[in-house]
């Protein structure tokens, strides 16, 4: 009881931080087969910090690559929106009905300026994000440097039986975290190779642009590259393209954005994490809902342990109503 309080107490007091520390741990347990690999020529220690390392490496440089993707064309994406603007006012003007200039106005305002009061509270949360960043990093080197020891110890100190039980509910976490992490980025590749076809035909040039925005956009829980798609129709149809707006209708939202969620991710999904897809969806969902974008990593693992646990203790159920009846019946054959 008394190390259930203190440890309740830990988690109070670092309830700020408890979702990095949860985010840190669930990351390690995927990089976990990496580290094992690594300590074989390296002390461990330093596979950790070398691990960590390359996650930090990796994280900055997506970051400047966004930065620099749509920095390089922004020119090009104003065209696009102007384009847009210009195609509206001229709809307004011919007395089709469309968003006034005046709301189209307001609107952008609202825009910008949500922006910059999101550029602001960003500015003053500058020290507390870079705190969250260094406590990320620093647990995530505790956590593969003494993940596999801290679990041993747990396992072992179990009863046989509930050992087993554990085992085979942490076998499922650790598929469940291989399915978010490492199936995500898959599905994001599998979209950008499925997009650089369909540009090429589309003929808008900037395919690699394009097909990078897409592959980045599915990386985005629930959005994904639909986003990027409403965004060429309504410009397809803003330069009179009905061609350009009808295959992304008919082709692009079918190949680039349905078909990686709705097929490559589920059959990518189910060879490692052994759950139902749609179990695993209403995990996706459901944490985004209630716990935000962390809920996109521990809702599905929620589900998968308690889908998990629910086996285990049928199973145990059954085992105990088998031993009580064999022994009830060894007493009346007695």
């Amino acid at each position: 009881m008394v190390v259930g309080a203190i440890m309740i107490a830990a988690i109070l007091a670092f309830w700020q931080l408890i979702g990095v520390i949860i985010l840190a741990g669930t990351l390690a347990v995927v990089l976990l087969p990496i580290h094992r690999r690594f300590i074989r020529v390296i002390n461990p220690a330093v596979s950790a910090f070398l691990i960590a390392t390359l996650v930090l490496v990796v994280v900055t440089s997506a970051i400047g690559f966004i930065i620099t993707i749509f920095y390089t064309h922004s020119d090009y994406i104003l065209y696009i929106i102007n384009t847009i603007l210009e195609w509206v006012s001229t709809l307004a003007a011919t007395g089709t009905p469309t968003i006034g200039q005046n709301e189209l106005n307001e609107w952008i305002t609202r825009q910008l300026d949500g922006i910059s009061t999101w550029s602001t509270d960003l500015l003053y949360q500058a020290p507390m994000l870079l705190i969250q960043g260094v406590v990320f990093l620093m647990a995530l080197i505790i956590f593969i440097y003494k993940g596999d020891e801290i679990y041993t110890e747990i396992v072992e100190s179990l009863p046989d039986r509930l050992s087993s039980g554990v085992q085979e509910i942490s076998t499922t976490a650790v598929g469940t975290l291989y399915a978010i992490y490492v199936v995500h980025v898959i599905t994001a590749l599998i979209t950008f190779f499925l997009a650089i076809p369909f540009f090429y035909f589309l003929g808008y040039d900037y395919i690699l642009f394009y097909a990078t925005i897409a592959g980045l956009f599915q990386l985005i829980p629930i959005l994904g590259p639909s986003l990027l798609m409403i965004f060429l129709a309504i410009y397809a149809l803003s330069i009179g393209d009905v061609r350009g707006a009808a295959l992304i209708a008919l082709i692009g939202y079918p190949i680039v954005c349905a078909l990686p969620d709705l097929v490559f991710r589920p059959l990518i999904m189910g060879m490692r994490a052994k759950l139902n897809p749609l179990l695993m969806w209403i995990g996706f969902f459901g944490g985004l809902a209630v716990m935000g974008l962390i809920g996109f990593i521990l809702g599905p693992l929620l589900i998968a342990l308690v889908v998990s646990g629910y086996v285990v203790l049928i199973r145990e159920l059954r085992r105990t109503k088998e031993e009580v009846n064999g022994s009830a019946n060894h007493k009346d054959a007695a």
